[in-house]
């Protein structure tokens, strides 16, 4: 009976060292800002989880994306240098980390951007300094610059208008005062694509417009009471006009939001898929 007690026991206590052992993966992933401007920007499932601060993760990091948001960046970083990540533990062969930079459409060159692997795979990675750098995704077949790494719990550094090679303890110090320079110029992501945008603007000014005829006739009241009639369905009319303009703005927003999420969820499709690509290639 002992002996099954203690087979019993070991079997529970290797189940439990499995399951610590899965549980302990993680991942950080830090950024060095030596532009002297814009925002550090990093997005996992849809969502900004940094905005410059180291981020680390209880686990994987799946289809994650960064860049530098510069003013003119969209939210999945369209217009701008996207750098695109799977940090993960290797369960078998070719099935670990992989790293690149795209610029493929609707992505473009803003700013140097370069990245590489650190407590693991140290110093492997790759930068591109121009728009027409060959270490950056320009066609969908690029799969040539996709960087790799079979190691666990490995980390990375992403840095813009310089070089990745520099340690991450520098590194932090130079984010904190490139922060500091650029706080006074900081834009926040935007989710909505420039035709969007342009659309809901003017809807917007519509707002305005429908509010200010809408003052002007209620002035007009005042001094007018023999015309009051007139002025009320004057005055429908624009409160109409104004919640059409709202409802329209309200609907852009919507449907920009939408994109946005489309196009998140097309980009890590495409890169999984370049990072099957790659491992069947190698």
């Amino acid at each position: 009976m002992a002996p099954t007690l203690v087979k019993v026991f070991l079997g529970l206590a290797l189940a439990l060292s499995a399951t610590s052992a899965v549980s302990a993966e993680s991942h950080t992933v830090k950024f060095d800002n030596q532009c002297g401007k814009g925002t550090p920007t990093l997005i996992i499932g849809g969502k900004v989880v940094s905005t410059g601060d180291p981020f680390t993760s209880n686990g994987a990091i799946s289809g994650g994306i960064a860049y530098l948001q510069t003013g003119g960046c969209g939210f999945n970083g369209e217009d701008c240098t996207l750098m695109e990540m799977t940090l993960g533990n290797p369960t078998c062969p070719g099935c670990g980390s992989s790293t690149d930079i795209s610029l493929i459409t609707p992505h473009a060159f803003n700013v140097e951007s370069s990245f590489s692997y650190y407590g693991g795979c140290d110093g492997q990675g790759t930068t591109c300094d121009s728009e027409s750098c060959d270490t950056a995704f320009h066609q969908p077949n690029d799969n040539q610059v996709q960087v790799q790494c079979e190691e666990d719990n490995v980390n990375l550094l992403i840095t813009f208008c310089g070089s990745s090679g520099s340690s991450p303890a520098s590194s932090s110090v130079a984010t904190s005062q490139a922060a500091a320079t650029a706080t006074s110029s900081h834009v926040a992501p935007s989710s909505s694509s420039p035709a969007a945008t342009t659309e809901a603007s003017a809807a917007s000014s519509s707002v305005a417009s429908s509010s200010v005829a809408s003052s002007s006739v209620v002035s007009s009241t005042a001094s007018a009471p023999s015309a009051s009639a007139t002025v009320n369905r004057q005055t429908c009319k624009a409160k109409r006009a104004a919640k059409a303009a709202r409802d329209s703005l309200d609907e852009l927003t919507a449907r920009s939001d939408r994109e946005a999420r489309e196009l998140y969820g097309l980009h890590e499709r495409r890169h999984r898929a370049t990072a099957r690509a790659h491992r069947r290639s190698h």
